[in-house]
């Protein structure tokens, strides 16, 4: 009985079906794990701001303060008590109630830089500064002086399935690996910058970049920016928790409703992003409607 094989043709017509089956389902792969990491982050998101919910029904309905230190303390000495934990931020103060440092590493992100171990500064890393989802600290509690912060009260909240709470973040222009436990809001920085007493969060490369938003192509060195929210790499958006405590997943356009983010780039006057509707920048005024990190619904928490 003759025995049957395979032709040398036939076996690479095969490896040629198989290669391009491979070519095309990779890609469908690879999308299905972003997607789920994707699903992860959100998860996460959603268990930090539950957190954050548990601590105002522990502390008369108050938003954890995003950070406190020394009165009369400078930015530099600030940063230095927050590392010598005798300064405590917000997600130190909400630890009780996150349970798990692994709960603020984004899965989409990963812990690339290696700061999120369970060594002696595991602590500082995972909770203090570099946890990968931010507090809207600009509007839930502002930073004044450049060292202790004000917490406003939950019944202050004129739309809070319409107000983020939290979100993805990231160390600004310096570290895109890492997050930052505070995020800016877009459109603040033009406020914010001149005062001399209301202060705002940027990195040390480029303040402009760091502190605003703005998604103008002509810069391509930059690209979007999103200042300190992770809302353009890797879900090209950002996952936030809403005051209410309900979670959804973000465009980064979307989130910068109210602002003409998609416009301007870093090196207009304003420095990226502005709140529409504020003609003047140095007095207080209303946010348009639509503008999603307003507690109340003014500008007033920008100004000092």
């Amino acid at each position: 009985m003759k025995n049957k094989a395979f032709t040398l043709i036939e076996l690479l017509v095969v490896i040629a079906i198989i290669a391009i089956l491979a070519s095309i389902l990779f890609p469908v792969f690879a999308q299905a794990k972003l997607a789920a990491k994707k699903t992860a982050s959100l998860s996460n998101t959603k268990q930090v701001g539950l957190a954050e919910i548990m601590y105002q029904g522990d502390n008369d309905d108050y938003f954890v303060l995003s950070g406190n230190a020394t009165y009369g303390s400078p930015i530099g000495g600030f940063t230095a008590q927050l590392a010598a934990h005798t300064a405590l931020s917000c997600t130190f103060l909400t630890l009780p109630y996150i349970k798990t440092l692994g709960l603020m590493v984004d899965p989409g992100v990963g812990d690339q830089d290696g700061f999120f171990g369970s060594g002696a500064k595991a602590i500082q890393y995972n909770q203090e500064l570099f946890g990968q989802f931010g507090y809207n600290y600009l509007f839930l509690s502002p930073w004044y002086g450049c060292v202790s912060s004000e917490a406003r009260s939950g019944s202050s909240a004129t739309k809070p399935a319409e107000t983020v709470m939290y979100t993805t973040s990231q160390e600004f222009y310096n570290h895109q690996n890492r997050g930052w436990y505070t995020v800016n809001a877009p459109g603040a920085w033009p406020i914010i910058a001149p005062s001399p007493f209301a202060c705002i969060w940027y990195g040390s490369s480029n303040p402009f970049v760091d502190g605003n938003w703005a998604a103008n192509p002509d810069l391509p060195q930059y690209g979007k920016w999103t200042g300190s929210v992770r809302a353009v790499k890797p879900y090209n958006g950002a996952n936030v928790c809403w005051v209410d405590g309900h979670a959804k997943y973000m465009n980064d356009s979307a989130l910068a409703a109210g602002t003409n983010y998609g416009s301007v780039d870093v090196t207009n006057s304003a420095a990226g992003a502005s709140i529409n509707g504020v003609t003047n920048l140095k007095a207080p005024g209303a946010a348009p409607s639509n503008y999603l990190w307003s507690l109340d619904g003014t500008l007033n928490d920008l100004y000092f």
